[in-house]
């Protein structure tokens, strides 16, 4: 299967000698805690023992604008962010930017995997790479500001203030003001002083969701969905694939869990790909069919989706192309899946599969 229960808040976890809490995902402590270091602070000091790529930056220089990017060899998500983070180098190198990639060690990141992972992506970490000192500069900047999950960014501006910190996904229109010199740091520390309540709020509601699950408390776990998604629909709406899953496998109560996907569709959810593409897999799932299935409404959100993605996301051209495949659509799902493919090889089975049943053979024959 594409995902479980409860996958969709977990992302990545901090590494085992730190307290360990990912990204937008329970537990609490450094949210609830009066922080050393927030957006609007004069940025920390960094202290690095080995400049793994690039230029060494002794200090922040007034007139320049820094990125600092914490990230681990064994962190899927930061693999997966390191083209962008690659992309925003290059775009803005010539307007005094710098990004730096800052690891530290733990039982599962060491200096040698570091520097085999960056000889490796070349090009593919186009901005400067260090290795921090005794995990000093994690403390000071990641322990300092509560974000134990990572990647985890700081954007510091051309004063050496941090005007902003988190996912580095989510930096870029803070970055081009910045840059830009039109930044607001009073309103951006604001913002971010406004977000530590949200996460601390939503910290309490997921310890409560990891609860009910495994109690199985599913009617309670729905209400607890229902939370954080109104706590703010744009951060949590992966709640909502979670809702729908356990009204659709746990409860089997397929009539309301399609319900409930036609108003994510309609409403809060119409702009998240990935909640769209979990609820369309969780109804075509050829390996946890349900008792009943809506066909049509799952080519509809899976429709959505690649729209969203620009068909440049093999798991979700892979869902798209299964609904076809569930509606009679053999032509449509070979032609979708031939393109998934063509991003993930892993994914051919599933042509092969198509291909089969247009032949009107059983895969593998």
């Amino acid at each position: 299967m594409k995902s479980t229960l409860l996958a969709l808040l977990v992302l990545c976890f901090a590494p085992a000698v730190a307290p360990a809490r990912a990204q937008g995902t329970t537990g609490q402590g450094p949210a609830a805690k009066t922080l050393a270091l927030k957006v609007g602070d004069k940025a920390p000091l960094l202290a690095i023992e080995k400049w793994v790529k690039g230029a060494p930056v002794a200090s922040f220089e007034k007139g320049q604008v820094y990125m600092i990017e914490f990230w681990a060899t064994w962190c899927r998500p930061c693999i997966q962010s390191m083209p962008h983070i690659s992309a925003l180098q290059k775009e803005h190198a010539n307007r005094g930017f710098t990004v730096i990639g800052v690891t530290s060690v733990d039982k599962r990141n060491t200096l040698e995997a570091v520097e085999k992972l960056v000889a490796e992506k070349g090009d593919g970490m186009a901005y400067t790479v260090a290795w921090d000192k005794d995990r000093a500069t994690n403390d000071a900047f990641m322990q300092a500001s509560g974000q134990n999950g990572i990647p985890c960014s700081f954007l510091i501006d051309r004063d050496g203030y941090v005007a902003y910190i988190g996912h580095p996904m989510g930096i870029d229109a803070t970055l081009a003001e910045v840059l830009a010199g039109t930044h607001d740091l009073k309103a951006l520390a604001a913002q971010f002083a406004k977000a530590k309540e949200i996460e601390a709020k939503a910290n309490a509601i997921q310890l409560e969701m990891n609860k009910a699950a495994r109690a199985k408390e599913w009617n309670k776990m729905i209400e607890l969905c229902d939370q954080l998604v109104e706590l703010d629909p744009d951060q949590f709406s992966g709640a909502a694939a979670t809702k729908f899953r356990v009204l659709a496998i746990e409860l089997k109560d397929t009539a309301r869990a399609f319900a409930y996907a036609k108003e994510a569709l309609a409403g809060f959810a119409k702009s998240d790909a990935n909640v769209l593409n979990a609820m369309a897999w969780t109804m075509i799932d050829p390996e946890r069919p349900l008792p009943q299935t809506d066909a049509a409404l799952a080519l509809q959100l899976a429709i959505r989706a690649v729209e969203l993605t620009e068909r440049k996301s093999a798991a979700i051209l892979d869902t798209l192309a299964r609904a076809h495949f569930v509606k009679g659509d053999v032509d449509q799902a070979i032609a979708v899946q031939s393109e998934a493919v063509a991003l993930d090889k892993d994914l051919q089975p599933a042509l092969d599969e198509y291909k089969a049943a247009k032949a009107g053979k059983k895969p593998g024959q």
